[in-house]
């Protein structure tokens, strides 16, 4: 549970922030946990070692910077890790960040492994969209990936998103050659049948993978395109996310 915090503004009024480069910041990601129930080969080692306790923010405190931000400017605030369900309290902690006056959108990107059961849960807590990583649709291939996961626990948390009421359920896809970049087009038929969006994305050079060579298993974006091309139409889109997943 989240101690209630002082209602008196962090500052004066609500302003603008700029960042150095002169652009305003509207968005901010907040890790919630380094922790993941996966081990994906993209993202961490197979013998990963976590942040101390003591070293990560408090529920409280996590409420507390996500108010500041609101304060400065902030309008969107996604939670994300690590995988943010492992966090215990993340329902609380939703409530708490979703009822900040003035903060437009809380979403969420998760693995999607511990989704069903409290996808209600979440969108009543206020999480208004949510993303949910699936870099392949075959269960061998999956459980490679991602080293312990099982892809039906997955599906079944999309489809638990799906009926939530959520304003928006994304995929998010991880391509890497000779792993997955063949089931590009499969994912969008699988997005496109159950009416989600969907995002392919670049490996990038974040985390400790322990041996493995991240440059012999790059699959660019336009290499992705290029396979996409082949059997849909593709739309030009001006739409701008604010993050790569």
């Amino acid at each position: 549970m989240i101690s209630r915090v002082a209602s008196a503004p962090l500052v004066p009024e609500r302003s603008r922030l700029i960042d150095s480069f002169g652009r305003e910041v509207t968005y901010v990601r907040l890790s919630i946990t380094d922790r993941c129930d996966f081990r994906c080969v993209y993202c961490m080692s197979e013998k990963m070692e976590f942040l101390p306790r003591s070293e990560i923010l408090s529920l409280e405190e996590i409420s507390l910077v996500a108010r500041a931000f609101v304060e400065l400017g902030v309008s969107k605030i996604r939670l994300t890790g690590g995988e943010p369900l492992v966090r215990k309290g993340v329902l609380d902690l939703a409530r708490s960040i979703g009822g900040i006056q003035g903060l437009d959108a809380l979403v969420m990107t998760t693995n999607g492994s511990r989704l069903a059961p409290i996808a209600e849960d979440l969108r009543a807590a206020g999480v208004r969209r949510i993303n949910i990583s699936l870099d392949s649709l075959d269960p061998e291939r999956f459980r490679k990936l991602t080293r312990v996961g099982e892809l039906e626990d997955v599906l079944v948390g999309i489809e638990a998103a799906r009926q939530a009421g959520f304003d928006s359920v994304k995929l998010n896809a991880v391509v890497l050659k000779n792993r997955n970049h063949d089931e590009v087009v499969d994912l969008v038929r699988f997005a496109v049948e159950r009416e989600l969006d969907i995002s392919f994305i670049e490996e990038m050079p974040l985390g400790d993978v322990g041996e493995r060579l991240r440059g012999e298993e790059f699959y660019p974006s336009d290499a992705i395109r290029q396979d996409l091309s082949a059997a849909f139409e593709l739309l030009p889109s001006t739409y701008v996310s604010g993050g790569p997943a």
